[in-house]
């Protein structure tokens, strides 16, 4: 049974799905926009310190920013990235599936555009976004749980922030992420590797020339390229590419400056150069218009995958010093999340209260309406 869709349907590519996603509305930027945003989230940060210390009574030339030594953005952005390794590196540890890993990282930096470390440190943030990414991915480990192996925490610290996490999200969970499409990526070169949908891809991937000395890829050609061998390259390519999105897409701002097809492309063209772009070209008309566009973006994104190095992380030693640093300039107010949230946490008991106090009024109200409109219950006589 055939089902017929209406144009506009048939003609949707994946491109228009992701436009209408709230990754794509919310969670996109241009590099311009990127920094600004981040800029003026660590400004208004330092100046509401500044105003509370000045309101708190402490000497107005001790609200320069300098002479209380703030972190400077670019140091924040140091201990967000190495905050996000951390969640790395305890996803392996408990041996989580990879789709928790990026989605956890993608809520700890999505919030560190709307909010400043200096109000809320990243190590009181990251256990709460990887514990909130185990529930949106259907992991559902119980926090108490979760806190144990988390090096016995304490699970209300972990819940106390959750709320303030799921704002600064707008509520949106969803995280679109280039692992599906790096591997139709792979399922598609071993088709073409088998000869389909013709014989003569095949023939050609043999023809290929080596990946080259640059290449991320380990696979090297044998004497004679049979059909075993190709596949092989296809395999090896692949693992190269799932590294990447391992690391310097989870530690980089690869997420909010391109979309999740273009960073598995660009992972696959550090990986095997020579084997996407023998791909790009069975797939993508050289005539086409979109064509210089859409190569000039992957190899963008492939420069920004290919420039980390994990010597651009903050060693225990300087993650340890800006952590001082930070302690003795961040928001005062916020230090202790469990009472502030607690505190909120019996405001809204308050309001609950007196709302099931009115709809219970307003029940009994309606009942005893209902009573006058039809008159008293009826009664049996004693003898009549």
């Amino acid at each position: 049974m055939t089902i017929d869709l209406p144009p506009e349907v048939r003609a949707m590519t994946e491109d228009t799905v992701y436009r209408t996603s709230s990754q794509y509305r919310l969670w996109s930027f241009s590099p311009e926009s990127l920094a600004a945003l981040r800029k003026k989230t660590h400004e208004l940060a330092v100046e509401r310190i500044q105003q509370q210390r000045m309101n708190d009574g402490e000497d107005s030339s001790a609200s320069d920013g300098d002479d209380v030594g703030f972190l400077t953005l670019e140091e924040e952005l140091l201990l967000v990235q190495r905050a996000c390794e951390t969640i790395r590196a305890s996803t392996d540890m408990l041996s989580w599936p990879a789709q928790v890993k990026a989605t956890a990282v993608q809520y700890l930096r999505r919030f560190y555009l709307s909010n400043s470390p200096l109000t809320y440190p990243p190590k009181d943030i990251y256990k709460t976004c990887l514990y909130l990414a185990n529930k949106t991915e259907s992991l559902h480990v119980e926090v108490s749980d979760f806190a144990y192996q988390m090096g016995k925490s304490n699970p209300a610290e972990i819940l106390a922030a959750e709320y303030k996490v799921m704002q600064a999200l707008r509520f949106t969970l969803d995280v679109r992420q280039p692992n599906r499409g790096l591997k139709g990526i792979h399922v598609e070169l071993q088709n073409m590797a088998e000869g389909l949908p013709n014989s003569e891809t095949k023939d050609e991937m043999r023809m290929l020339v080596f990946p080259g000395v640059e290449a991320r890829s380990e696979w090297r050609p044998p004497k004679t390229a049979e059909a075993r061998h190709v596949r092989d390259r296809v395999d090896a390519a692949y693992a190269a590419a799932r590294e990447l999105l391992d690391a310097p897409a989870l530690l980089t701002d690869v997420y909010f400056l391109y979309t999740p097809s273009q960073i598995a492309f660009a992972a696959m063209q550090i990986a095997d150069p020579t084997l996407i772009s023998w791909f790009f070209t069975s797939r993508l008309p050289l005539q086409s218009p979109t064509r210089p566009t859409i190569l000039a973006t992957v190899r963008a994104c492939a420069d920004m995958l290919a420039d980390f190095s994990e010597g651009q992380l903050l060693s225990k030693e300087q993650r340890g010093k800006l952590e001082a640093q930070l302690e003795k300039c961040r928001d005062p107010s916020t230090r202790d999340m469990i009472k502030s949230h607690m505190a909120k946490k019996g405001g809204e008991t308050v309001v609950n209260d007196e709302k099931a106090k009115k709809r219970k009024m307003e029940r009994e109200a309606g009942t005893k309406e209902g009573a006058d409109v039809f008159g008293p219950g009826l009664t049996i006589g004693n003898g009549a």
